[in-house]
């Protein structure tokens, strides 16, 4: 019967788990009390009895519960013979068999104990944790000797060699199978990988392979077996899958005769990519804890190349990603008018800078006649291919519009409809767009839910904030009011996105408008350029070369003396 071993204590003790339930603790009234130790508490843990073995259960201890250095959180633990078990600064060690003294210490593999015997046809299956299993190389030997059995490091060193030069998971998944379909002289081997449904899991299966002259006929995995396998990566073992309750309704197991199943899951890195599976119906040739450490090893070194060749292709993926968003970048860089523009009298300047390959912010200054000029700036909500291509899909019917001559506040309505039935719903454009007449000395706007730009009048007068009237387009249909101010010569129009006014500082204060008001006052007899590249500066000033998070874009016309 399976019993507990004190370590290093003066005086050997050992207690025998003849009970379903023992608990440990340092309180008188608990099954094995552990004295002297004040770093136990007085109810500690729990061990179990349960069909598949022995498990421990922390119960909510002041200094945890830890099965070889591994902390025992949560759900149960399983207890393998020769597991050391810490409570507080005392060991103990688990055993699978009786104290008559022919036990030692644990070794941390587990022993013949641990595996359902063919003379016990109503044995139960075995559970084991997957991270020791690659270590597991004691048990008992099989039944039937086969041919090799002591050579499994030489057969695995053997594989790894070969799994270096494969190059895709399909390839991967044959080579792994047929090896160990021929090492264990199995029936059936297979990789699967889990796919959630609502009622649990389904299984994909990616690779499968029998032996010659049997059909597979499909495999019988218990969602049991795999929901252990998945989230808690347990590997098992049945050495009498007939009589296990986990496959009764298993028609395929009962149609083949199965005698033997390993299951044990595909994890590297705490992730499982899904599940290594054998059978075998000759009851002569059971699958031992000797052949579960072997497939184990096996099925780490495949999730490890799983792992190695999905990061290798995302790698390749993200190359290509990161070149066609290069060249979208520069199409869209050429789609806006360049740094300086100059119309008649009108000096323009515009920078944009985005904070990924392509963005969501737009600038634009395209005439009308010989006295017109029209500027704009947009903002679409968030950054990223789809922003860009709103843009674009804004930028190309404004042109449109401009072209055949439809008055302002008509396009502005047409763009607002437009984008109301075609943009997707968490979408929207602060939108600017206005006319600066040279003949009559004016600026005619609609300011669509964008930053109010700043008007810098001629002299000393204040800058002037041209406030939004109406929505950003595409949240609802509404009408656009027209509105006009003066722009004699010496006027300055700055225009601006909220990657200017939301820009932060290393202590995460927000540069805003007044700050960009306050600059502007000062550096109002500055040209178009000049201006431009002053507010650029004491922008990158106040961020101290912090990492911007959104689109910086700004534009600025100076009508010349």
């Amino acid at each position: 019967m399976p019993y507990l071993k004190i370590l290093r204590a003066e005086v050997p003790q050992v207690h025998v788990l003849s009970k379903d339930v023992t608990t440990l603790g340092r309180s008188g009234e608990v099954d094995m009390p552990i004295r002297g130790d004040r770093g136990v508490s007085k109810l500690h843990a729990r061990i179990e009895s349960e069909a598949a073995g022995y498990v421990i259960t922390d119960l909510g201890s002041r200094n945890g519960t830890y099965v070889n250095d591994h902390p025992v959180a949560g759900e149960p633990a399983p207890l393998l013979s020769g597991d050391h078990i810490r409570v507080g600064q005392t060991v103990l060690v688990f055993e699978g068999g009786e104290p008559d003294g022919t036990h030692s210490a644990g070794t941390g593999t587990a022993d013949a104990e641990a595996v359902a015997s063919k003379d016990d046809p109503q044995a139960p299956a075995s559970l084991f944790r997957a991270d020791q299993l690659p270590y597991t190389q004691a048990g008992r030997p099989p039944v039937r000797q086969r041919a090799g059995a002591d050579n499994h490091l030489l057969k695995l060193t053997d594989l790894s060699k070969a799994v270096m030069t494969v190059r895709s998971e399909a390839e991967l998944g044959d080579l792994v199978t047929r090896r160990l379909l021929e090492w264990l002289e199995a029936d059936c081997c297979a990789i699967v990988h889990p796919l959630d449904t609502e009622d649990g899991y389904d299984l994909e299966i990616r690779s499968l392979v029998s032996r010659t002259g049997r059909e597979a006929g499909g495999i019988s995995i218990s969602t049991t077996a795999v929901k252990q396998a998945l989230e808690n990566r347990m590997a098992s073992i049945t050495t009498n899958a007939l009589g296990d309750e986990r496959f009764r309704d298993q028609h395929s197991v009962i149609l083949r005769g199965l005698a033997s199943i390993l299951c044990v899951p595909l994890w590297h890195e705490d992730r499982v990519f899904g599940l290594l599976y054998l059978d075998s119906s000759d009851p002569a040739a059971q699958f031992t804890v000797d052949h579960l450490g072997l497939v184990s090893a096996a099925a780490n070194l495949a999730a490890i190349k799983t792992d190695n060749l999905r990061l290798f292709d995302a790698a390749v993926a993200k190359s290509a990603l990161d070149k066609e968003l290069a060249l979208a970048g520069e199409i869209q860089a050429g789609l806006l008018p360049g740094e300086r523009y100059v119309f008649q009298r009108l000096a323009c300047a515009g920078k944009l800078q985005s904070c990924a390959a392509i963005g969501g912010d737009y600038y634009d200054f395209i005439p009308i006649g010989e006295n017109v000029l029209t500027v704009t700036i947009a903002d679409v909500t968030g950054h990223g291919p789809s922003s860009a291509m709103l843009m674009v899909a804004c930028k190309t019917m404004l042109t449109t519009l401009i072209e055949i001559r439809v008055p302002l506040t008509e396009r502005v309505t047409r763009l607002n409809e437009y984008m109301v039935h075609h943009a997707a719903s968490n979408q929207f454009i602060t939108f600017f767009h206005a006319e600066i007449d040279l003949e009559h000395r004016s600026l005619n706007y609609c300011n669509a839910g964008h930053n109010p730009p700043m008007l810098l009048p001629p002299g000393d007068a204040p800058p002037a904030r041209l406030h939004s009237a109406g929505p950003p387009l595409g949240i609802v249909s509404c009408p656009f009011d027209l509105e006009t101010v003066d722009f004699p010569p010496g006027s300055r129009l700055v225009m601006y996105t909220d990657g200017i006014t939301e820009a932060s500082d290393p202590e995460g204060v927000l540069y805003e408008e007044d700050r960009l008001e306050s600059l502007l006052t000062r550096c109002r007899r500055q040209d178009a350029d000049a201006l431009k590249n002053s507010i650029l500066a004491e922008l990158l000033e106040f961020t101290a070369g912090r990492e911007q998070d959104d689109d910086v874009t700004l534009a600025v016309v100076e009508y010349t003396t």
